[in-house]
């Protein structure tokens, strides 16, 4: 589990699926969501799957090895206290990933 900083300020999700046996560079390509200038219904899409995500996260699921497939999630956001930017990085495994972070990575790699 992660504590996720308010999501009001975030600023950008970069999503990656790693791991597994074969490297397969379909799954492997990066989605990378601009949540300032995304639309609001996609921003809310995000915020849901981040905080449906933090429960089942760790820092570094790839540092388990094995042949198990992990998201790798990166948000920048806007730290409240100083305004400067921050990022939090966390890993999701693949198995234990809620629905709604695999419809959003889904849903961002079949755009055109």
């Amino acid at each position: 589990m992660i504590d996720l900083p308010p999501l009001e300020f975030a600023l950008r999700v970069s999503l990656t699926r790693e791991g597994g046996l074969a490297y397969l560079p379909g799954l492997a390509q990066p989605r990378s969501i601009d949540l300032a200038a995304c639309p609001p219904g996609l921003r809310e899409q995000v915020c849901e799957a981040l905080q449906s995500a933090a429960p089942v996260a760790s820092p570094e699921c790839g540092a388990q090895g094995g042949d198990q497939r992990y998201f790798h999630v990166e948000l920048v956001f806007r730290d409240p206290a100083d305004g400067a930017t921050a990022s939090l990085v966390f890993d999701v495994p693949e198995a234990e990933a809620p629905d709604s972070l695999v419809q959003l990575w889904r849903s961002q790699g079949a755009r055109p």
